[in-house]
């Protein structure tokens, strides 16, 4: 699904696939998670720069490096806490072994579920689910999306279970292209100050904001460095992007497994969908190509 300055241009289905169809987005369901933690932050829940330790996840207090992990390094992938897999709750989340001093090394991992916990401490009795559909989908018409794929206690899974169709993940990339052109005429969801926070990378990852991938150049150590933690994460989905010299720099992306993709260019007007069926090969697309015979003179 194509959009310039918010008319369709192009829109097509297959594989099953339909305009009434919700896809798995995996990964690409960060990208909601990441906003949702600057939308808490703009109504002072939390501050961004706020130990997570000291009103949310007190279990935290007494370790030497968890006590450190703020907001803003849950939201950046930078809490320097293991990887960890195959979890039946959050609250295992809190056993999670810290490696790493918080912001110093990106790691990509269960961060987003791990905010999910100290978000729903900090909401006194609300579920995070209610949380996110009233301060973010219900703002913008989003009525198709479900969690499909939740974790054994009842927690949604906020970095990978989220169903959409491409017309509902449109109106949130629409909002997030008019947002950055100063053009966002619709429901006051965040202030703008918040809103930048998300897609700004980190010190630990410049190409990486609140789970949006960014192009903003890495220092090549700093990329080996990320590549050694992340199984060449960089060097095999962001890199090949920031090298392309037809994408412009305020190219801004959520992406998930098996081809998952939002594509928001400002300069362009573009808001762009791929969905895909989930056993899609990975190496079968290429974000490099595809944006190229998009962006074609």
């Amino acid at each position: 699904m194509v959009m310039y300055d918010g008319q369709v241009l192009d829109e097509a289905y297959a594989n099953g696939g339909s305009a009434g169809r919700a896809q798995l987005l995996a990964s690409a369901t960060k990208g909601f998670t990441g906003m949702v933690g600057a939308i808490g932050a703009s109504e002072g829940l939390y501050a961004l720069d706020e130990v997570v330790s000291q009103r949310a996840l007190t279990e935290w207090k007494t370790s030497p490096l968890k006590s450190q992990i703020t907001f803003r390094h849950l939201l950046t992938m930078s809490s320097g806490l293991k990887e960890l897999n195959d979890l039946s709750g959050w609250n295992e989340y809190l056993s999670a072994e810290a490696i790493n001093t918080p912001g110093d090394v990106f790691i990509y991992s269960g961060d987003p579920n791990i905010y999910g916990l100290a978000l729903e401490r900090r909401l006194g009795g609300e579920s995070v689910t209610t949380y996110f559909d009233r301060k973010l989908f219900q703002p913008l018409s989003i009525t198709s999306l479900r969690w499909g794929t939740n974790f054994a206690d009842g927690h949604p899974q906020l970095s990978g279970g989220a169903y959409i169709t491409a017309r509902d993940w449109a109106k949130f990339g629409e909002f997030v292209r008019l947002t950055i052109e100063g053009r966002w005429t619709g429901p006051q969801i965040l202030s703008r100050a918040e809103f930048d926070q998300v897609l700004r990378g980190s010190r630990a990852h410049p190409a990486y904001g609140f789970y949006w991938w960014l192009k903003e150049p890495v220092p090549s150590s700093l990329a080996a460095t990320i590549d050694a933690n992340n199984k060449n994460q960089f060097t095999r989905q962001i890199k090949p992007i920031i090298e392309e010299p037809s994408v412009p720099g305020d190219f801004v992306m959520l992406a998930g497994a098996y081809g998952q993709r939002l594509y928001v260019i400002p300069s362009r007007k573009l808001t762009v969908i791929r969905h895909a069926p989930a056993n899609t090969p990975e190496e079968q697309f290429k974000d490099a190509e595809f944006l190229r015979r998009l962006l074609k003179p």
